[in-house]
């Protein structure tokens, strides 16, 4: 709809895995490595593994596409199947007959097969997509027929792709023996921020024949990569729709404001909750907004549990009160009654205190509670000391935390001039 606008040949973020749009990010590149390496090495089997959405299946085509007349494939990726439709299938992509119901009779022609390529001089690989849903004896039979051998190598190559879950899976205790004949493994990760403006660029380098591979500008890449997290399949998606909306617009390049728009359309990241993302969006931003405005005024999280509130002195007994309160004390000798003369006035009676014990000191005075700080002498202080940026990333973590959302990235340290991306990175906008 859009190709003829932007001066484009064809399409360029269809989700098919199309080989020509194959681009060998690191991580890309060292697994296409890896296959290649699990050509040449006839000691067991290639597992290469990624998140959802990172170009497995695009790097697969890419990889047996190149393959030579020196090798012959057999890409399997339905999982639902028996051992012995399994088998069926391993023949037919080989191009043997695969109607027989003896898994016997099925092995043998296989066999037989290998045997003819190995003294042509070719090579036989079985491709599995989506392994991660094979169950253990689909995994135990494809183990099997990596036991077809001659006396120095393996007449049959196995290469094993699919999500973390196979990883998780090739741990179990029964899948031991196959875990240990993994000779190579690698692991597909999504991609860096420079590699996704690289991704982009080289997509619409390959639709236009180089002629309008800077079709996004700076922010429209930036925000791409931080709402897809640089799943390339995302990226693809929020690309597609924010050409769409760049055309309907009729803006000659994609801006941040075409990719907002994408991403309100297609919500490639719900949430979790019973709030709908409207007033989460509002709830939350009001909160980082208060959390930010509270911190860098200085009242940092938790400031009122610190100033403490008057409590009772107790004075603890010093080592000499112990010992006066120990002692034995003696009794006073009573003083002989002399009587009074007669019309005598009476005297005072004077306070006489008990003679302390010998060895004993006199118990001293409690000492007295010291004025509590100032609650605006210790703002003034706090604030004096306060660092605005650590703080606002501190309340932007608080209330991250209390949606039960993901804590700020490493890129994302600018609070509070990032909070718009913050929160359309965590769907926390609509």
């Amino acid at each position: 709809m859009y190709e003829r606008f932007f001066g484009l040949g064809d399409a360029p973020f269809r989700l098919t895995p199309d080989p020509r749009y194959l681009f060998l990010s690191s991580k890309h590149a060292e697994a296409l490595a890896h296959l290649r390496l699990g050509l040449k090495e006839s000691s067991g089997f290639v597992c290469i593994t990624g998140d959802v959405g990172t170009g497995k299946t695009t790097l697969l085509r890419a990889f047996l596409a190149e393959l030579g007349p020196e090798v012959t494939a057999a890409y399997i990726i339905s999982p639902a199947l028996s051992t012995l439709e399994l088998l069926q299938r391993i023949n037919r992509e080989f191009g043997l007959p695969g109607t027989s119901t003896s898994q016997m009779e099925l092995v043998d022609t296989l066999n037989a097969h290998l045997l003819a390529q190995h003294q042509a001089g070719r090579v036989s690989v079985v491709v599995v997509d989506e392994a991660q849903a094979f169950s253990m004896d689909l995994l135990e039979q494809l183990r099997l027929l990596s036991n077809l051998e001659t006396a120095t190598e393996k007449l049959l190559r196995v290469v094993l792709v699919g999500q973390p879950q196979l990883r998780t899976l090739l741990l179990d205790p029964a899948m031991a023996q196959l875990n240990q004949r993994i000779t190579l493994r690698w692991h597909m990760g999504p991609l860096r921020y420079r590699e996704t403006v690289a991704y982009v660029r080289h997509r619409l380098a390959v639709a236009s024949d180089g002629k309008a591979a800077r079709l996004f500008t700076v922010p429209a890449l930036r925000l791409t990569h931080s709402l897809a997290d640089g799943v390339p399949r995302l990226i693809n998606m929020i690309a597609h729709r924010a050409m769409l909306a760049a055309f309907v617009s009729r803006q000659p390049r994609v801006t941040r404001r075409s990719v907002v728009r994408a991403y309100r359309e297609i919500k490639a990241v719900p949430l979790p909750g019973t709030l709908s993302v409207v007033r989460r969006a509002a709830w939350g931003g009001a909160g980082v907004a208060v959390g930010v405005g509270v911190v860098t005024l200085g009242v940092p999280l938790g400031w009122f549990r610190d100033i403490r509130r008057p409590v009772r002195m107790e004075t603890t007994p010093r080592p000499a009160e112990v010992v006066a309160k120990t002692a034995p004390v003696v009794p006073p000798a009573e003083a002989p009654r002399v009587e009074a003369a007669p019309g005598a006035a009476e005297p005072a009676p004077a306070a006489t205190a008990a003679p302390a014990a010998p060895g004993a000191t006199a118990a001293p005075e409690p000492a007295p509670a010291l004025p509590l700080p100032s609650p605006v002498a210790e703002l003034e202080r706090r604030l004096t000391a306060l660092d605005p940026q650590a703080s606002a990333r501190a309340a932007a973590e608080a209330v991250l935390a209390a949606w039960h959302a993901r804590p700020l990235a490493d890129d994302e340290a600018h609070v509070p001039d990032d909070l718009e991306r913050i929160a359309w990175r965590r769907g926390l906008e609509d």
